[in-house]
């Protein structure tokens, strides 16, 4: 009975395979279809789980794609217009596993929970922390004159660059004029005390694992919170940064 779902004992459902899987372009056009164009192309490229080991990648983009449509109220519309199977109770399970496994690839990951998730960025941000990552590695001087990569020889990148045996990487690894390692943490929406804690774990890690006596730090937010200015009171070497986009336009 391919195509039909069929009603069992009033509330369970038993589905064809078509109307049991996830249907990622339907997401897509609802994501199109209600203003929110540039989180689709970022789910149509996402590819969360990529380097983990212990999460597969397809049900961990569900789940990220679950998230996405929660935070923007869609979820409900999603099931009821594009996945009813979503709706049973085999549905739910299946939301609960996604779910289960994007909260595991966030963990292995090292992303925290307390964190504003990187899809809900506003519309003069940036709204993915990718793309803030990549613009500074090739700008580094705009943080402050001087400042460059730190060369970490060949075959190997100053962004995500690891700094212990579980996998944990830093944003950018870049020196200041005097040479000196900046440790640069990037958080794409707001930077919270909670984000101090990490930073320094990082900048100890650098310093032993390039074997210096000191390590600067910078942290890159759209918002630095009060919480985080009245933390760094008492810790030196460190840099706080808000960003912000501007636009010029060129007639041709």
């Amino acid at each position: 009975m391919t195509g039909e779902i069929q009603l069992v004992d009033g509330d369970e459902m038993i589905a064809s395979r078509d109307q049991r899987k996830f249907p990622l372009s339907s997401v897509y056009k609802l994501l199109e279809d209600n203003g929110f164009a540039t989180e689709a192309a970022f789910l149509r490229d996402a590819d969360p789980g990529k380097e983990l080991a212990k999460t597969p990648r397809r049900r961990t983009k569900h789940g990220m794609t679950l998230a996405v449509l929660r935070e923007k109220g869609l979820l409900d519309k999603f099931i009821a217009d594009y996945w009813p199977y979503g709706a049973t109770l085999e549905g739910e399970k299946k939301i609960a596993a996604y779910d289960s496994h994007y909260a595991m690839a966030k963990a292995e990951s090292g992303i925290d929970e307390d964190e504003v998730d990187e899809l809900n960025g506003d519309a003069d941000g940036f709204v993915y922390e990718k793309e803030l990552q990549n613009y500074l590695a090739k700008n580094p001087g705009l943080l402050e004159p001087g400042m460059t990569l730190w060369d970490v020889g060949e075959g190997h990148s100053a962004t995500e660059f690891q700094v212990d045996e579980k996998g944990r990487r830093i944003d950018i690894l870049a020196k200041d004029k005097n040479g000196i390692p900046v440790v640069i943490e990037l958080k794409v929406s707001r930077g919270h005390e909670k984000v101090i804690g990490q930073a320094l774990y990082y900048r100890e890690c650098v310093k032993a694992k390039l074997n210096v006596p000191s390590v600067r730090t910078i942290i890159i937010a759209r918002e630095i919170s009060p919480e985080l200015r009245i933390a760094l009171k008492a810790v030196s070497d460190v840099t706080l940064f808000e960003y912000r986009l501007s636009m010029t336009l060129t007639k041709i």
